[in-house]
């Protein structure tokens, strides 16, 4: 069984015990009471029994809500970003050391992420050291304020979350993890590590989406590949793929020439809604291919996506390298003899 955990740097705790409300608090105070230091073990057991309630809080991931375009004021969400964390000492007061983040959102269009808080309700003592400078962190906060260009969070906890596999023994992946090609059953025999050359690349902005789609439903084995048609959530859906050595459903998007460049979240329709469209697809494994290049921006959408504690999933990503590769093990990459005699 896969869960989230959440160990804390900064937890608000009156917050926490209005989210999950007086049982679910004073279990915590209880598990809490039997430990040898229960006020330093508090904090600690208050963001296990938080990170227990997350789905059923419904706690969604900032970047699925600023795509969908569905954030609103007072609405509680979580991301995992790098954040550039600030003291300001000047302000220090008994009880009161305030301390502000800021981050940068990548969906399409760059969106700053800013908070503050009290620094005197870390953790730990040792924790104030992890909020300084730069770090990548999750944090869990309350919207309150929004506008185009920037979020303003009222943090409710600040910190490390992971995702825990209960039963190790089985060695499969966890929920929000990513896939990669070489992972796939089906691609077992494709060298990826092998090189692909310039006019390699050149040549795979040359095939068409729909060969791709058929060139890799048929290395799968999937019979059912449908024609593609405006409204459709993805390009494929099978549940013949074997990823870590176990059979899984997928759902694919295809990206081909039509789009023969990087890609960023502008590529994927208004609002990147086809990673959302893609996302509400009934698979463990959602996987988007395209031609060229995929951006770091595009990869962390997806797993955004992949991390939201109300429905974790596992992505891939193949892009214009990999989808070469693939192209070239099937006989599939036609290169002209003119390229292949200039890097010869």
């Amino acid at each position: 069984m896969t869960r989230i955990a959440l160990e804390p740097y900064f937890l608000h705790q009156d917050q926490v015990h209005s989210f999950l409300g007086e049982q679910r608090t004073e279990r915590a105070r209880a598990r809490a009471a039997r430990r040898s230091d229960p006020e330093a073990a508090l904090p600690y057991v208050l963001a296990a029994e938080f990170a227990e309630a997350l789905s059923l809080l419904g706690v969604g991931e900032l970047a699925r809500s600023v795509l969908e375009r569905d954030l609103r004021v007072g609405q509680v969400v979580g991301t995992e970003l790098e954040f550039a964390f600030q003291r300001d000492r000047d302000r220090d007061a008994p009880g009161y050391k305030p301390a502000s983040f800021t981050a940068v959102l990548d969906v399409g269009e760059q969106v700053r992420v800013t908070g503050t808080f009290n620094a005197a309700r870390m953790a730990s003592s040792s924790a104030s050291g992890s909020l300084i400078g730069n770090r990548r962190v999750y944090v869990i906060g309350t919207v309150t304020d929004l506008s185009a260009k920037q979020v303003e969070l009222r943090p409710v906890f600040i910190g490390i979350r992971s995702f825990v596999d209960d039963d190790p023994a089985t060695g499969i992946p966890m929920p929000g993890a990513r896939i990669y090609p070489s992972d796939i059953g089906q691609f077992s025999g494709i060298d990826f590590a092998s090189p692909l050359a310039e006019a390699e690349g050149e040549a795979v902005l040359r095939v068409p989406e729909d060969t791709v789609k058929r060139a890799f439903a048929g290395l799968i084995g999937e019979s059912y590949v449908p024609k593609d048609w405006g409204g459709e959530r993805s390009d494929l859906y099978t549940s013949r793929v074997f990823a870590c050595g176990r059979q899984v459903s997928a759902a694919w998007l295809f990206k081909g020439p039509g789009f023969p460049r990087a890609m960023d979240v502008k590529a994927l329709g208004k609002n990147g809604d086809q990673i959302d469209r893609l996302f509400t697809e009934p698979a463990e494994l959602l996987v988007l291919q395209h031609c060229h290049q995929i951006k770091p921006s595009v990869v962390g959408m997806m797993a955004a996506y992949a991390h939201d504690a109300r429905h974790p999933r596992f992505y891939m990503i193949i892009d214009g390298a990999d989808t070469g590769r693939i192209l070239r093990s099937l006989g599939l990459l036609q290169v002209s003899p003119a390229l292949r005699s200039l890097e010869s």
